[in-house]
């Protein structure tokens, strides 16, 4: 019976150092891929012998594997299981710590109470060492108390490298998490900087694009085109509109360069778009050498005659002075006639990859003919114009003349 105990003891104890010398061993190829640069295997490696390393209660082991995946694992992603890992080392570390102090404390209580029963046993022999003198028997006792003397400044040492210990890991640690904490308000920084750079930039191109769509359309139809995605045809009932054309455009094309016809028209729609804007009139499109703009859309206008009447003056000014310059240097130079008449009308934007914002109706046409019928220099507008406007300018009866389409029609000169 007792050779058969003891066959059990040595099979387990053979066991137990197999599975330590297992564990160990897969610690060593967890280290040997991670030396090779194999990250995730190491990870996945020295997991397993960290598992096989509690199951066995191997302190050692599983104190080294900690601190192995907690240095692979020390990035941005795995850091907080990093840190679980550096907190079970701390933990093992101080386990460990205690345990061995706490055996060297039994010890030191040991010894203590072994120096007491020897004490005991001297004092109850005190007869049979007669022959020891005091000096002798108080030199053995100092010498047994300077060893426990020594004993416990030596536990006192190890206790106070345990707490450096102890302290210059929790330093670390919280060195670690600093770093981290840094890194990534650092980072997030750079981020928020780079966004709002790139906001920046979106804000200054959607103010480009806006600034675009508000040359080609009015700003009401362009705040409905963008928030609808269309935008709705309307009828407007009392609209003022004026149409330009050059005199002898033709033959102006003909006697001079093609770049110097181009830089004369720019200077002449240039002004004119500068006095629509001075008098809250919305230009609608230049064609070839004429100019359309109108009053009162596609906001209505109260005084909208009054208004086209003294920007087609101011037309007639500015083309007369510049034809002024033009003659003094010995230049080709163009005149100028205008139409004008009010009505109803139908504006709205027509297209679907270049908007354009146009009107529609017989005022448009009638205006038109106003200009046809005109003369250079001159603002020749319709019998409507002339009835609401003749309190406030001065008009030139010009009789019935004839209209494209229309027949005959009663016309003024503005004075």
């Amino acid at each position: 019976m007792p050779t058969n105990w003891l066959l059990l003891i040595l099979f387990i104890a053979f066991n137990l150092n197999l599975s330590a010398q297992d564990a160990e061993q897969i610690f060593n190829e967890g280290v040997s891929l991670k030396t090779s640069s194999k990250k995730i295997k190491a990870i996945l490696k020295l997991e397993e012998a960290l598992d096989h390393a509690v199951d066995e209660r191997n302190i050692e082991i599983q104190m080294r594997c900690h601190l192995e995946l907690a240095e692979l694992k020390n990035n941005l992603i795995y850091y907080k299981e990093a840190l679980k890992h550096y907190d079970q080392f701390s933990d093992l570390y101080r386990s460990e710590m205690n345990s061995k102090n706490k055996r060297l404390t039994d010890s030191v209580s040991t010894l203590e109470g072994e120096v007491q029963v020897h004490i005991a046993e001297i004092q109850d022999k005190t007869e049979e060492i007669d022959s020891l003198t005091t000096e002798q028997l108080k030199a053995e006792l100092d010498i047994q108390q300077l060893e426990i003397d020594n004993q416990k400044q030596e536990l006192a040492a190890k206790d106070a490298d345990n707490r450096k210990n102890i302290l210059l890991l929790g330093l670390a640690m919280l060195t670690i998490v600093i770093a981290f904490i840094a890194r990534g308000y650092f980072r997030k920084r750079k981020t928020n900087i780079t966004l709002q750079n790139k906001n920046f930039e979106i804000i200054k191109e959607q103010e480009k694009s806006e600034g675009l769509l508000l040359n080609i359309l009015p700003k009401s139809v362009a705040e409905e085109l963008k928030k609808y995605g269309k935008t709705t045809s309307k009828l407007h009932e009392d609209v003022t509109v004026m149409f330009t054309d050059f005199v002898g455009f033709t033959q102006f094309s003909e006697a001079t360069t093609p770049e110097n016809l181009v830089a004369q028209i720019d200077t002449y729609f240039s002004e004119f778009d500068n006095i629509m804007s001075k008098h809250k009139i919305e230009k609608i499109k230049t064609i070839g050498d004429a100019y359309l703009a109108v009053c009162g859309i596609p906001e209505a206008q109260d005084e909208h005659m009054k208004n086209m009447i003294l920007a087609a003056k101011d037309i007639v000014k500015f083309v007369n002075q510049h034809v002024k310059e033009l003659k003094a240097a010995n230049k080709p130079y163009l005149e100028i006639r205008i139409g004008l008449h009010s009505g109803p009308l139908i504006a709205g934007v027509v297209g679907s990859k270049k908007f354009a914002y146009d009107v529609w109706g017989d005022t448009v046409n009638i205006a038109a003919r106003m200009e046809q019928a005109g003369e250079k220099g001159e603002i020749n507008v319709s019998e409507t114009i002339y009835e609401n406007s003749k309190h406030q300018f001065n008009f030139e009866y010009r009789g019935e003349l004839a209209a494209k389409n229309k027949g005959e029609m009663k016309m003024y000169f503005v004075s």
